[in-house]
């Protein structure tokens, strides 16, 4: 019976074809964990949405039930605390993996010709993730998230031109309430999904059409002597670190399941409203005492948390254009390796900095 489903199918859609062309991607230089990255994070999505969905069935999205229905969840749904902190984690560890891709691709040069679309593809890719942590923050509606929330959206008030207009279209009125959680919820589980499978698709498109780079050690003819297909041995190597990030963020859903503040309210409270860990860097640059000399007043706040992120970006986006170098080991580009190494020591001590100061 099922061959003969399969049989009728594969004549009109050739699942043969399909599954070759999923299947045989050569991958230059052999099978490596070093190539998990992608694959990860697309499992990391599903997982995402597969606990989004099921915490939907009892979250209500308005002002008056949000904060009750999330605490319904974690105190009386059968697992619905793990499946919430899994939830939370989630991001987190979504977050974790795209910046670790991102950085290999930077470091192995994989972002140079003819593979500046699949860089620019997943440049947008990573503004979505972000995305997600921005706007899934508030959902809970207690007092942590709620004015953790407020702070970005004066964040975002300071961009300049389109800054106005986006702060009042997030506010949904004067302060945040009932239209901002709703329109937070609408961009999280409907505009942001959509988003993120279109650019997938795109960018697994432009994956394809380019090629893999491999990696940035061996010449062309030692690569493609060790060449071996997606399957077996690579999708191996995918389920295995598939299933360590499960783990890992069952562990860590497990060990520190969310905790629940008091409800939100525009009343300002004693609490010091802090944003999730891998925005905290950037709070930081903005309230350090050894930078309050370049970001103090209203000027400051602009360069410190407009101005300096979109350049940043700008540089990364213009990167494919102004590297055309061929060279893509990174031990003979020192300035690649320098600024990598900056950058990310530079967001580590302002993290480390930020706990710090919150104890």
């Amino acid at each position: 019976m099922f061959d003969a489903v399969y049989r009728w199918v594969d004549e009109r859609i050739d699942l043969k074809g399909l599954q070759a062309k999923m299947l045989n991607e050569p991958m230059a230089g052999g099978a490596r964990y070093a190539y998990v990255f992608g694959s990860a994070l697309v499992f990391i999505f599903i997982m995402q949405a597969v606990t989004g969905l099921l915490l939907m069935f009892y979250y209500a999205p308005t002002a008056d039930h949000a904060y009750a229905s999330t605490r319904f969840i974690i105190e009386k749904v059968d697992f619905g605390w793990f499946i919430l902190s899994y939830h939370l984690w989630g991001s987190s560890a979504m977050v974790a993996v795209m910046v670790t891709h991102m950085s290999q691709v930077y470091l192995w040069g994989a972002y140079k010709k003819p593979r500046e679309m699949v860089w620019l593809a997943g440049l947008v890719l990573f503004l979505i993730v972000i995305g997600f942590g921005f706007t899934g923050y508030l959902l809970p509606w207690d007092q942590r998230s709620y004015w953790a929330t407020v702070i970005g959206i004066e964040i975002v008030d300071k961009a300049p031109i389109i800054g106005d207009f986006l702060g009042r279209f997030l506010r949904g009125g004067s302060v945040p309430g009932a239209q901002t959680l709703t329109r937070f919820f609408v961009i999280h589980v409907m505009i942001l999904p959509a988003a993120l499978m279109a650019m997938v698709g795109l960018h697994l498109f432009f994956f394809r059409s380019a090629g893999p780079a491999g990696p940035y050690k061996g010449t062309a003819q030692e690569l493609k002597s060790k060449m071996e297909y997606f399957f077996p041995t690579q999708v191996w190597k995918d389920i295995v670190v598939m299933g360590l990030v499960f783990v890992v963020v069952c562990t860590l859903a497990i060990r520190y399941p969310h905790q629940m503040l008091e409800e939100a309210s525009p009343v300002a409270s004693g609490l010091n409203p802090e944003p999730e860990w891998y925005f905290l860097f950037l709070f930081q640059l903005l309230r350090d005492p050894a930078l309050s000399f370049l970001f103090a007043g209203q000027w400051g706040e602009f360069l410190g948390a407009i101005a300096l992120p979109t350049v940043f970006l700008l540089l990364l986006a213009s990167l494919p254009f102004i590297d055309r170098s061929p060279e893509r080991n990174i031990f003979k580009r020192p300035i690649a390796l320098t600024s990598w190494l900056v950058v990310m020591t530079s967001i580590v001590i302002l993290t480390i900095r930020a706990i710090m100061f919150r104890e």
